[in-house]
């Protein structure tokens, strides 16, 4: 990262054009023809250059608030019991720090501008990425000179705060469980796009099913639909799977009750493992056998975490990683 910041100088010198016809662009006041348009966007991309938010700028007048994205839409948060935990521990500790919080969804798919706008105008100190979200957009926000902290995601080869939960270290637990039980045929489902925590607790599973010589599969699938006629079909297989591990308790849930529907029961014709514990993980039929993370904790060290950069943009990186907990219940049979 550069010591020093384009300045809206070098974007007029770049752009070939003033300081006034930048400033116009940026803030979309006057007319400006879309071709000189182009040359100004074209050339805050090249030289980095964000107005008014720029760390130098921006930390000689605090907001006072810290900017909480989530992909692809906020919306989502709400309708998601893990996140809305997370999100309980992040306000209550930066309502003690007198922050405010500004939460905003962000589809890079769909947006023109390659970065939100309260990044861009410079309207927060901070800014925290919630959840899953594609490695280039992280890339893009954690080159801004600006306080960042990655939450309940990372991303590797990237020097930017984190706070995630371990689960890598999560799934060898889950799977020597299974294996104590008595199972020796395994199958992990993920979602077939890309996403920092599946990838870890995938890589856990194949770590664990290795290390026990065991037969190691892990499958992407588009839906639950898929999901569960690829479990049938295993069943019914010569030499069948025993017990089904999932990335997460609502992808399990699901594919319980559809299990249900056509017949098969758990744990009897198969065992099925959740994660994360949500409060409707022991309502399933059985309740579910999980891993338990601590998300009000999550969010508590995520507001700590991007405190502390922003007090001290110079601090030592930080990557912390919360502690989970297998939780066993009866979706998973012993044999």
């Amino acid at each position: 990262m550069s010591t020093k910041p384009a300045n809206i100088k070098d974007v007029a010198h770049e752009a070939k054009c003033s300081i006034a016809t930048v400033s116009c662009v940026l803030n979309d006041r006057g007319r400006i023809g879309k071709a000189t348009q182009k040359r100004v966007r074209e050339a805050c991309k090249k030289l980095n250059y964000f107005p008014s938010a720029a760390g130098r700028n921006l930390r000689s007048r605090k907001t006072e608030s810290i900017g909480i994205l989530f992909y692809p839409s906020c919306a989502h948060i709400f309708r998601n019991v893990f996140y809305a935990e997370i999100m309980e521990g992040l306000e209550e500790e930066l309502t003690l720090a007198n922050q405010n919080l500004l939460l905003a969804g962000y589809d890079i798919s769909t947006q023109q501008e390659e970065l939100p706008k309260f990044i861009r105008e410079g309207n927060v100190d901070g800014v925290i990425l919630m959840g899953g979200c594609p490695e280039e957009f992280k890339q893009k926000l954690s080159e801004v000179n600006l306080p960042f902290l990655l939450l309940d995601t990372d991303i590797s080869g990237v020097s930017v705060d984190s706070v995630t939960s371990d689960g890598f270290r999560a799934m060898i637990d889950m799977v020597s469980y299974l294996h104590k039980q008595g199972h020796k045929h395994m199958l992990m489902l993920r979602h077939a796009f890309d996403n920092y925590n599946e990838i870890s607790r995938c890589m856990g599973f194949e770590a664990e099913t290795r290390r026990l010589g065991l037969e190691t599969e892990v499958l992407k699938v588009k839906t639950n639909d898929q999901a569960t006629q690829e479990i049938i079909t295993r069943i019914n297989g010569n030499d069948p799977v025993t017990a089904i591990c999932t990335v997460n308790d609502d992808m399990a849930a699901d594919i319980m009750n559809k299990l249900l529907a056509v017949g098969i029961n758990v744990p009897e014709q198969i065992s099925i493992t959740g994660f994360d514990d949500t409060e409707f993980s022991k309502k399933t039929h059985p309740p579910l056998t999980t891993i338990r993370i601590d998300r009000k904790q999550m969010g508590v060290e995520g507001a700590k975490t991007i405190l502390r950069r922003i007090g001290d943009p110079n601090a030592p990186l930080r990557k912390l990683v919360i502690p989970s907990e297998l939780i066993t219940r009866d979706s998973v049979k012993q044999l």
